[in-house]
């Protein structure tokens, strides 16, 4: 199977919530690539409407015609930012699921449930 992204959805200050074909979520903070970045290609991208323009195409999140891509297993790893790839991801969905139970003789279907994690602060050493 091959990951592709299903659906994104833009979240205030650069991130984006993205689901993949494997049932994953992410929420990739897109705002340290962009206040680093110095190539004009990718700097009008800080503006907001521009950034929010992403769409996806052939299972890629892009930005115009090619102009801001990442590796898909960037992205679903949630880590974005080259010569990071040890890090852990900034922010992730981690998934809980609940039992199925019995509610007067009918088998109802488990809940899910997405626990926000932020990683605080890196030793920069």
């Amino acid at each position: 199977m091959y990951l592709r992204v299903e659906k994104a959805k833009y979240l205030p200050r650069y991130k984006v919530d993205i689901e993949f074909n494997d049932g994953k979520h992410r929420i990739v903070d897109f705002g340290p690539f962009l206040k680093q970045a110095q190539n004009p290609m990718f700097t009008k991208y800080r503006l907001l409407k521009n950034f929010k323009s992403f769409h996806i195409e052939h299972g890629d999140l892009m930005w115009g015609d090619f102009e801001m891509i990442f590796p898909i297993t960037d992205l679903h790893r949630g880590n974005i930012l080259k010569g990071d790839e040890n890090a852990a991801p900034l922010v992730t969905l981690q998934e809980t699921f609940s039992r199925a139970r019995t509610h007067e003789g009918k088998k109802t279907v488990g809940a899910v449930s997405y626990k926000k994690e932020k990683k605080l602060g890196r030793n920069k050493n």
